[in-house]
């Protein structure tokens, strides 16, 4: 675990000896121990020019130093002085040893000293453990010769234009004696909320310090503000709002005001499963106290109409599909029978090699199988442990009708079965739907055969599975048209998971899923979709889908359609053409 000492100091006399003359000792650290970041707070009564001394480590062929320090100005959370492997000379005798002497004038204020003794070195932002580093450099283990090095690290700050009476110290905290809400200190997989209300308008300022890798399109640590009434996102850390922050490039900081209505909302941390205050997997930041996001008064801040309230509770689901576990798949139908919004809380895996959701919630209209409602890459969120833990939190609002909510998971990932770090919530994995303003007396469960029996629906043949064959029948009283959606695979001219529709009094086919019929599905090419509607005699038929042994509903071996959840058939009476 990642050890930060905050160290109080009495002031003394040392002696320059290059100067010949004596001089007041502001803070020194030493005696560092690798993974430590101590920390020292100091005052300075009056201007002055200081004096800092400092012997850290650089590994061979490393840009970047892995032991060294700096001095952050306490008010302005801004560093006045960092130690870089440029400004340094090497030590005689010593393959890792830099050393640095540098003077520097110091308004009167607060600052705080920092010596990172780091364990690892970066590069091209990934992490490399520093004893790897030596042990390929000198072929042999960390070992006692190695960690004498060590304790020859340290700082040293003075001044020959201050007397003892001109310094104080203090243990550092990382200020902001005004904060409203304040989480920092954030260690691995965290999940924070704070909710407040606002009388009136007014603007809040912002101070996040996360992590957030090159490459990456939203950060790994996250936080985000929701107003409680719409569950909209009012603001959300974006790559076009942060700046570096220090240490290694993946620290990131958001410092900005943001002006909010009156209402009330809610303030989520969510921290991934590792680069945290708990331990720094590269470089720390320059502000590592402030690891987390603390809320401040804005410009226009009324701290009378400011008050922090109990998070609200989400009340008893609707529909509850939690605690997914591997190759799991719940549904359940429900009729609205007037304009109602529902909010959804789901939790989901994302798979990069697929570009899209293996574990995933989707709404969809009972008859015609359209998606009203999906989770997508968009509109999630990280959910905090692996990357790949996604989260939506938010709300839907559906017109009068029949729906089906489904939760779909794959085979690896899942409750109670992970494969990387689990997302903060674990037991929340999957999806619930909550009621909203009207207490869910709009919303009606039923079974998918009594919206069946009552509405234009003659067959359904989806979230068809690798080796399957399915029928089904249904009888037209009179000629009419019928909608076919059917979604299958298909390469190179042919089809492998497709659909056909037999008329059982000639026994021949009326109408066949072919390559030529179908347009391309969205996600690989070969996800192929047939969308339209065809004119059939009065009788009955018989509907069959195929499926090969690859590639189908989740469990896909490329990137899945865009309404995978339909993967069969589909077929609706038209009562008008």
């Amino acid at each position: 675990m990642q050890r930060l000492r905050t160290i109080l100091l009495s002031t003394g006399l040392v002696l320059l000896a290059m100067a010949g003359v004596r001089a007041v000792e502001i803070a020194q650290i030493n005696d560092l121990r690798p993974g430590e970041l101590p920390a020292v707070g100091f005052e300075l009564g009056k201007d002055a020019r200081v004096t800092i001394e400092a012997v850290g480590m650089r590994p061979r062929h490393a840009d970047e130093m892995t032991v060294y320090a700096w001095i952050l100005d306490t008010d302005t959370r801004q560093p006045v002085w960092v130690m870089q492997a440029p400004g340094t000379d090497r030590v005689r005798g010593s393959r890792l040893l830099r050393e640095a002497k540098d003077s520097e004038m110091l308004e009167a204020g607060k600052y705080e000293l920092y010596m990172y003794a780091g364990r690892y070195w970066s590069w091209n932002d990934h992490s490399i453990n520093l004893k790897d580093i030596i042990n390929e450099i000198f072929s042999k283990d960390w070992d006692d010769e190695d960690l004498e090095e060590l304790d020859k690290c340290y700082v040293r700050v003075t001044s020959d234009e201050l007397s003892s009476g001109d310094i104080g110290t203090f243990s550092p905290d990382g200020g902001f004696p005004d904060a409203l809400i304040r989480h920092t200190h954030l260690g691995d997989s965290e999940y924070i909320r704070s909710a407040f209300k606002l009388d009136h308008a007014m603007d809040l300022r912002l101070y996040a310090l996360i992590e957030f890798p090159r490459g990456y399109r939203e950060p790994v640590d996250q936080a985000w503000i929701v107003d409680n009434e719409s569950r909209e996102k009012v603001w959300e850390i974006s790559k076009w709002d942060v700046e570096y922050a220090g240490g290694g490039r993946k620290n990131q900081v958001f410092d900005d005001e943001i002006s909010l209505p009156a209402g009330e909302y809610t303030l989520f941390v969510v921290t991934d499963d590792s680069h945290s205050f708990e331990e720094f997997n590269v470089a720390p930041p320059y502000d590592p106290l402030n690891w987390g996001v603390t809320i401040l008064p804005g410009r226009d801040f009324n701290r009378g109409s400011f008050a922090r309230i109990e998070v609200p509770d989400r009340g008893e689901a609707i529909i509850d599909f939690t605690r997914a576990r591997d190759n799991d798949y719940f549904e359940q139908s429900f009729k609205v029978d007037r304009e109602t919004t529902l909010r959804i809380y789901a939790i989901g895996e994302y798979a990069k090699g697929h570009r899209g959701f293996v574990d995933y919630g989707a709404i969809q209209e009972a008859g015609s199988g359209r998606l009203v409602w999906e989770m997508t890459e968009r509109n999630t969120a990280h959910a905090g442990g692996g990357e790949k833990n996604r989260m939506y939190d938010g709300t839907v609002t559906l017109g009068p009708g029949a729906y089906t909510a489904f939760y779909v998971t794959d085979d690896s990932h899942a409750y109670n079965d992970w494969n990387t770090s689990p997302p903060y919530d674990a037991r929340s994995y999957g999806m619930a739907i909550y009621p909203v303003d009207n207490g869910g007396s709009g919303v009606e469960l039923v079974s998918e055969q009594e919206l069946v029996d009552e509405g234009n629906l003659l067959v359904r043949l989806t979230r068809m599975r690798d080796n399957e064959q399915r029928r089904e029948r249904f009888t037209l009283k009179e000629d009419a048209w019928v909608h076919i959606y059917a979604i299958g695979e298909g390469t190179g001219g042919r089809m492998y998971d497709y659909a056909y529709i037999v008329d059982e009094a000639t026994g021949r086919d009326v109408w066949e899923m072919t390559w030529r019929k179908t347009d391309h599905a969205g996600g690989a090419s070969k996800n192929r979709v047939f969308d339209d509607m065809i004119l059939l005699p009065e009788g009955t038929y018989e509907v069959v889908y195929v499926t090969d042994g690859s590639h189908s509903f989740a469990d896909w071996n490329s990137t899945p359609p865009r309404d995978p959840m339909n993967w069969g058939i589909t077929i609706t009476f038209e009562e008008k053409r």
